[in-house]
């Protein structure tokens, strides 16, 4: 692979030296002041444009005599702006003929606004970085991407954002969950349908938002719940067209994929059409025109899946005040996998047990879901929003599976079974947030009212036959053929209030009530033959089960919150009161649990500047207990892994708290985050494992105090030079769990450290080529209480080149490469890969309308998909079946039309002004 990597990274080196080496002695000097008194400019805003699209060059600050100097641009034509607070801008068209280039502007004058201004035109002049109180905005057209590029590929270019392979979005190491266009949701919250299927061309900002909820929004005082999330606004002059991309390709081994994708937006109306189909491993919607295109979301992805997928999203402004927007997407997966898996199990320090598991499957699944969001505006006082919900699911599976176990060298068990089942879910939920404004200043309520319905039917064949062994010769023979039917249903209900009053000027008393009503069922039938051949028809009472389970609570809360100029607090206090009552309706039993939480709550931010903010937070969450690990029977259709219920268990309450610190450097176009994370769970939920003498696995779920997670992450983002062209994101994370597990009814404590260092380099040279390189390395240590021999020490390590170089007529050559070490493992896991994939385009039509491209994925064979789980103490280590080699020939049409007429996609900002 070093081999391979050297003289590509190599001749990148040189391109970068020679681009660098013209470019290092040119500059463009100055001097700012104001027309009338002659007085200097400080700290005015000068930025450098390219004066064939206006696209960024560099940006500067003046000193604090209003001089500036710009350093490292080629020869070329440029046009100069200048921003000053009160003041017109002022523009300047500049020219660098040479590689020693110097070109002295002298003093420019700025005219105060509200003076006639004859010689400039005006041309709004957007900075790359915008801070806001709560908001991150970055100038799109500041940062260039490839043709025909979409959202995605955009978001890979900004500073502090980082994009997994599957599409998943992290900013400053947190996961965004929703992404909005023009503030709308689209297509619910997957925020991959917007990332995916959007091109960057029509984006005009990108907002990065820590979003709070609906009601935290409208009181001003902070309830803990927020979540990162991105906006995506539309430029003006593309909210009134028709856009989008149509795809189709075929390969060898009969592969294929199809996906197609049309927007329509004018003014607040919006209208999104989506479908894909693909037997290549693509799960989700979209795929990248300029770069790996169809040959996304494949590398490393277990067994091979054939999906279809659609969908429609409608947002529009229905009438005054009144705001829709909806969608309805479905999806149908067929998924192939062939899955082996070894384990060990440390019982004592001369002792081990050995899994060895080989496992095929066959799942279909379908699923379709409909959301909708309804804003009222009633008045100026008044307002209500309704979120609705609907999902269906249905899906089946069969499951074959071998397994084996082994005491040291001796076999205890073999075994093989297979498992048919069909399963539905249909599943009804929202919320209803009504809000009133008082006309005193601070004063407000508001109502949240939430609802939920669904159900679980399922039907299952187990069938199997276990052999045991005792000294290595057959003891028993166990067969198992039965029938399980269950039917889980859930309804839930619950309200929270609001009340809001100013008590001085820059402080806010909250009052807030909240009940919450849980009902979960569950009837679980297990049948055997009376004769073999036959129909299902006796009755397993000891498998059999049918119970109810109530759960309500009421959680009352008061905060203040102060507001000061630079930093605001809130502290709180809730208490909540949990009754839980479990009927078990076979056995005639019931069981009644009451349970007091006290929790602070607690918010800090400080803002040392617009730039840099300090942000503290504790909150305190319940969680309950899930059906299956509530019901008290034992689930066998695994007979080596036997799973039971516990109607004992207790809700948990997780403590958690977070600091935060993030700065960014508007001129140098740097960022900076940190933040540290603490958990502590009371009655935290584990499984407790018991392993009986012929080999069998019996676990059953109980409450543990003692487990606690700690984790710091840093992330830093900068560009060379300001020139939105070179840029360099560092992520660094550390954490470190303690999780309590008990083995025979023995508690052992596992304390694991992971420590994962990455990076990513992007560069773009024009419109020659853009080259993205990164690499990680992750470290993982593990130490167990019981037995010290168990500890384990393993290293992953990845190196990824993604690269496109446009070439003449129209072609375009690129790939992706990707290498995967691993070590410390078992033997035969630890494997090292390199996944290579390529493709060569050409574009056809006069206005490039059409895209003509051949592809390959996994040129070199390579690809596998390997994993290592530590828990407790087992330690696990698994490969599964993943797509391999195939070529593939596909054609994409562009749809571009606004106006009524079509037109190129460009990147950029808008024309360059007049001279001067």
């Amino acid at each position: 692979m070093k081999h391979r990597l050297l003289p590509l990274l190599a001749a990148l080196m040189a391109i970068i030296s020679v681009a660098r080496a013209q470019q290092r002695d040119n500059r463009i000097t100055g001097v700012l002041t104001d027309r009338v008194n002659r007085e200097p400019l400080p700290n005015a805003a000068v930025a450098l444009l390219a004066a064939k699209d206006s696209a960024l060059v560099t940006s500067v600050v003046a000193d604090a005599k209003g001089a500036f100097t710009i350093k490292g641009m080629q020869p070329g034509k440029y046009v100069l702006m200048v921003t000053y607070m009160g003041y017109n801008p002022l523009a300047r068209n500049v020219q660098i003929h040479d590689t020693t280039g110097l070109v002295s502007l002298g003093t420019l004058a700025l005219l105060r606004k509200g003076l006639n201004l004859q010689e400039v035109e005006v041309v709004e002049q957007k900075p790359p970085i915008t801070i806001k109180e709560d908001t991150v905005e970055f100038n799109a057209g500041s940062f260039k991407v490839r043709e025909n590029a979409v959202v995605e590929d955009l978001l890979k270019k900004l500073p502090g954002i980082q994009v997994e392979k599957d599409g998943t979005i992290k900013a400053n190491g947190e996961t965004v969950k929703r992404v909005l266009v023009d503030g709308k949701p689209f297509f619910g919250d997957d925020p991959k349908m917007s990332t995916r299927n959007l091109p960057a061309d029509v984006i005009d900002k990108i907002q990065l938002i820590d979003r709070k909820s609906d009601q935290a929004q409208f009181t001003g005082i902070a309830d803990g719940e927020t979540e990162k999330a991105l906006n995506l606004t539309i430029k003006p002059d593309r909210k009134k067209g028709m856009f989008g991309r149509a795809t189709a390709g075929y390969g060898s081994d009969q592969r294929f994929s199809a996906n197609a994708n049309l927007n329509r937006f004018r003014n607040t109306q919006q209208l999104a059409v989506v479908g894909m189909g693909n037997n290549v491993n693509n799960t989700a919607m979209g795929g990248g025109g300029g770069g790996r295109g169809m040959m996304m979301n494949s590398a490393g992805a277990e067994g091979v899946a054939r999906n279809w997928m659609g969908g429609i999203n409608y947002s529009d402004n229905l009438a005054k005040g009144l705001r829709l927007s909806s969608s309805y997407f479905m999806n149908d997966t067929r998924r192939e996998n062939e899955k082996r898996v070894e384990g060990e199990t440390r019982l004592t320090p001369d002792s081990s047990r050995f899994n060895n598991n080989l496992n095929g499957s066959l799942n279909n699944s379908a699923n379709h879901r409909v959301n909708a969001r309804i804003e009222y505006e009633i008045d100026s006082f008044h307002s209500l929003i309704v979120t609705p919900n609907l999902t269906w699911t249905t899906g089946n599976t069969y499951s074959e599976n071998q397994t084996t176990t082994l005491l040291n060298s001796d076999t205890l068990n073999t075994g093989r079974s297979l498992t048919r089942s069909t399963m539905q879910t249909p599943n009804l939920n929202g919320s209803a947030l009504f809000r009133k404004k008082f006309r005193k200043k601070g004063r407000t309520f508001s109502t949240n009212l939430t609802f939920g319905a669904g159900s679980t039917e399922s039907e299952s064949l187990n069938q199997s036959r276990t052999a045991y062994y005792e000294q290595n010769a057959t003891r028993k023979i166990d067969t198992i053929d039965q029938k399980v039917m269950q039917r889980n249903a859930s309804n839930n209900i619950g309200v929270r209030m609001s009340y809001t009053e100013p008590i001085f000027t820059d402080r806010f008393l909250e009052l807030n009530y909240g009940y919450a009503y849980n009902f979960n069922s569950s009837n679980r039938r297990t049948y055997n033959r009376s004769k073999p051949g036959e129909g299902y028809d006796v009755l397993d009472d000891s498998l059999s089960n049918s119970f109810d389970n109530m759960y309500s609570n009421h959680q009352a809360g008061l905060s203040v919150m102060t507001q000061k100029l630079r930093y605001n607090y809130t502290l709180g206090m809730n208490v909540q009161f949990n009754n839980l009552n479990s009927e078990n309706l076979s056995k005639h039993t019931e069981i009644r649990q009451s349970t007091v939480n006290v929790s602070p709550l607690a918010h800090f931010n400080y803002n040392f500047s617009s730039k840099k903010r300090l942000r503290a937070s504790y909150r305190g969450q319940t969680k309950q207990p899930t059906l299956e690990q509530l019901q008290p029977v034992p689930d066998n259709s695994n007979p080596l892994f036997v799973k039971e219920g516990n109607p004992d268990l207790k809700p948990s309450f997780s403590n958690n708290l977070n600091i935060s610190y993030n700065a960014y450097n508007q001129e140098q176009l740097r960022s900076f985050f940190a933040a540290l994370n603490g958990l502590y769970v009371l009655n935290q939920i584990v499984n407790s494992n018991t392993l009986t003498a012929d080999g069998r696995q019996v676990t059953k779920p109980l409450n543990v105090n003692g487990n606690y997670n700690l984790s710091a992450f840093m992330v830093n983002g900068f560009f060379f030079n300001k020139k939105q062209r070179t840029s360099v994101n560092s992520n660094t994370m550390v954490s470190y769990n303690r999780d309590i597990s008990f083995l025979n009814s023995r508690e052992n404590f596992t304390n694991t450290l992971n420590i994962t260092q990455g990076a990513t380099f992007n560069y773009m040279h024009e419109e020659l080529f853009d080259v993205a390189a990164g690499g990680s390395v992750n470290y993982n240590r593990a130490r167990f209480s019981v037995d010290k021999r168990n500890n384990t020490d393993y290293f992953n390590f990845g190196l990824n080149l993604d690269f496109n170089v446009n070439l003449p007529l129209g072609f375009m050559i690129g790939g992706d490469v990707d290498y995967i070490a691993n070590t410390g493992r078992s033997a035969g896991y630890n494997q090292q890969y390199t996944m290579v994939n390529g493709f060569v385009s050409k574009t056809l039509f006069a206005k490039k309308q059409g895209q003509l491209r051949f592809q390959v994925y996994d040129l070199l064979k390579q690809n596998v998909s390997v994993n290592r789980t530590v828990s407790g103490n087992y330690i696990e280590d698994s490969q599964s079946q993943v797509l391999r080699q195939y070529f593939m020939l596909s054609f994409t049409w562009f749809i571009n039309s606004f106006g009524g007429k079509a037109s190129g996609m460009r990147m950029g900002m808008p024309p360059p002004p007049p001279a001067m």
